[in-house]
């Protein structure tokens, strides 16, 4: 994306700067292009790290969720942080928007370091042994530079319409002069599920074996089809990738006694799909809480009160009491206070979206459905009784309220609203009034596209009302 001139312009006066006074004699071989920075397929693996590391922006959309929707409130020590935001005043521009905009650019980031990946791997050496690397990698990259794009057509985009004429543009090589148009959203989605589809194909069967949850298989891909037909209204297929997944058996659901030690990084913490190494980083972990206690964004009152008896995820989730409450999911690990890793795909989410698509399909299953949705309290509430429901409809929103509190914090609750076209509702506790409601269907549901990205490409449409 046209973000990118900056760097450019940037290293071209650096050079002719250094030039003036040393008259450098540069060759060829002195300078460092995309031809030949990735000479072997240990550098295309160096390159692919980078990738990975560079979707640690996913946090982004974490916080920018847990600010619009109705599961955070300004904390006590909140100087302004987000506040903003929080109030629906954000607009594209960097003083107001920074909030929402950032993950624009960091996805775009993501995405094209996968396409100088991608572009190096056929050039790469590689020896006998390493070989299969080379498809591995590339199925890598194609499933992040998908998720990435999806992740803006999530936060930048309307609800699922193919017709829309405003998807994103898809960038499938590095190019930072490029100046792509916004494709629709069918086409948009066709590109996202075709570099998934490759992907799949390219890597292994996912073992016990051979299984990482900090890098894309076929098991965390299917997940993620999951979550993408679930946006798209797409039931069958939706309880068609969760059910790959969950009977698999490969990342089971942690049970009330081992539920907290996802959120504090243990050792062989259960039911991560996908996960973002956040080393010795408080990154995450400091958007809510400093690490000297400083409570910037707090649990909301609605939250808390959502859990009940015997439910092992509000001491997981929430720690605190009072005014002293804290977002306690990023709050500290063995590494120290506030690095704690990052979660964006858990198998928990793989039961509540089948258990949902049963709900919603033409021909609803409610004892499915219900089946699903009752695993999962089991798991996270004792001592539990299973639930029954009436209707269809009465299973939906319990599920919904199910992910309300099992995926707090994690990027879902405000695209959650939106997708199921539902308003945001802070408790009066939360929220004043003039910013307590956003209305469903509210333009603010769509993050405006960054004024930069606008000034740099004509070709990109600004959403509506910004």
């Amino acid at each position: 994306m046209n973000i990118f001139k900056i760097a450019i312009i940037c290293a071209a006066s650096a050079l002719a700067l250094s030039s003036c006074d040393k008259q450098l004699d540069l060759k060829p071989t002195d300078s460092l292009t995309p031809l030949n920075a990735f000479q072997t397929i240990n550098d295309a693996q160096a390159g692919t790290n980078e990738a990975y590391g560079r979707f640690a922006a996913y946090y982004n959309t974490m916080y920018q969720n847990a600010l619009t929707s109705d599961e955070a409130a300004l904390g006590r020590d909140n100087a302004g942080q987000g506040a903003l935001t929080y109030r629906y005043q954000y607009s594209s521009d960097g003083t107001t928007g920074g909030d929402v905009t950032s993950t624009y650019s960091n996805y775009y980031y993501v995405i094209d370091q996968t396409n100088r990946v991608l572009a190096s791997l056929p050039n790469v050496t590689a020896t006998a042994v390493q070989e299969p690397r080379r498809n591995i990698l590339k199925g890598q990259m194609l499933a992040l530079r998908a998720i990435a794009h999806f992740g803006i057509m999530q936060s930048y985009c309307k609800n699922y319409n193919p017709a829309d004429p405003k998807g994103i543009a898809y960038m499938t090589v590095s190019d930072p002069l490029a100046r792509p148009a916004r494709l629709t959203m069918g086409a948009s989605m066709a590109l996202i599920e075709g570099d998934l589809n490759t992907a799949f194909s390219l890597l292994p069967a996912t073992t016990a074996a051979n299984f990482s949850d900090t890098v894309f298989n076929q098991l965390n891909i299917n997940a993620y089809r999951a979550r993408i037909a679930l946006y798209k209204g797409d039931y069958a297929n939706a309880i068609t990738y969760a059910t790959a997944v969950i009977s698999s058996g490969l990342r089971p659901l942690a049970t009330t006694a081992t539920f907290g030690n996802i959120w504090v990084d243990a050792a062989g913490s259960p039911e991560t799909l996908f996960r973002i190494r956040t080393g010795t980083s408080a990154v995450v972990g400091s958007l809510f809480t400093t690490s000297s206690g400083s409570i910037y964004i707090a649990p909301s009152s609605k939250l808390i009160a959502s859990f009940g008896t015997g439910d092992v995820r509000i001491a997981a989730s929430i720690g605190g009491s009072g005014t002293g409450v804290y977002v306690n999911k990023f709050y500290t690990s063995s590494r120290g206070a506030r690095i704690v890793d990052v979660k964006p795909c858990r198998v928990a989410e793989m039961y509540l979206i089948r258990a949902e698509a049963y709900a919603k399909q033409a021909t609803p299953d409610i004892a499915l459905g219900t089946a699903d949705l009752n695993t999962l309290r089991s798991n996270r509430i004792s001592p539990y009784t299973n639930a029954t429901f009436a209707t269809a409809a009465d299973l939906a929103t319990a599920v919904a309220d199910e992910r309300f509190k099992e995926l707090c914090f994690e990027g879902f609750r405000f695209l959650d609203l939106k997708r199921t076209n539902q308003p945001v509702q802070r408790n009066p506790a939360d929220a004043p009034a003039a910013w307590r409601t956003l209305p469903a269907g509210n333009f603010r549901f769509v993050y405006p596209i960054p004024d930069y990205e606008i000034l740099a490409n004509p070709n990109t449409v600004q959403n509506d009302n910004y």
